[in-house]
């Protein structure tokens, strides 16, 4: 009964793990990932996959790290329909492209998101689309401009921590903060390059 697993995607193989039905925790690289050693071994060497293939995941994954296989953001429809995901972690190009549209549906239980080290540009996304969100992490995204204002209306958020991000992504930042103190929201924590940004201060032009 196998519950946690690391690998390598491959581009030979459909990279179906719908048959692990106890499978909890899932890490996968690929030829894009800059990978950090991990505490689980890799099960699988060789060639790795691009996204060539379809990607099938099992209901019961909580924890999902994808790491270096430059897959297209349209895959993460997948990711999104899991019902028991609760951490998503994706990094040095774990997805690839520019814009990620996250559309109308909901990571149902996911509560905490990490973006680092992404070619990303722009992200489209609402309160809508992540109803149990309590932290985001943005991490070394520098061609990100923005993180999404409506993100601030989450209501289980508690915090938003960013590192090594372009000026234009911490401006919206103040933005979020902003429209929060408006609605009486001064709980949620903004945290930039590991200094917590002071609660918002309305000047008299406010």
């Amino acid at each position: 009964m196998i519950k946690d697993l690391a690998c390598t995607l491959y581009s030979h193989k459909e990279n179906d793990f719908g048959e692990l039905l106890y499978l909890e925790t899932l890490e996968l690289y690929g030829s894009g990932s800059r990978k950090r050693e991990s505490t689980k071994p890799e099960f699988l060497r060789g060639e790795p996959n691009l996204g060539k293939k379809p990607i099938r995941f099992p209901a019961a994954l909580k924890i999902l790290s994808i790491s270096g296989c430059l897959l297209p953001w349209s895959d993460m429809s997948v990711i999104q329909s899991l019902p028991n995901l609760e951490g998503l972690l994706l990094e040095h190009n774990g997805f690839e492209g520019t814009l990620w549209e996250t559309g109308e549906k909901q990571f149902q239980q996911l509560n905490f998101l990490r973006l680092y080290d992404l070619n990303i540009k722009q992200w489209e996304a609402s309160s809508l689309n992540f109803p149990r969100l309590e932290r985001l992490e943005v991490v070394g995204c520098v061609d990100l401009e923005e993180i999404p204002l409506e993100l601030g209306d989450i209501s289980t958020l508690q915090t938003i921590y960013v590192s090594d991000c372009a000026p234009s992504l911490r401006l919206s930042l103040l933005r979020i903060q902003k429209e929060q103190y408006d609605v009486g929201n001064c709980q949620l924590k903004i945290i930039v390059d590991r200094v917590e940004m002071p609660s918002f201060v309305p000047t008299y032009d406010d």
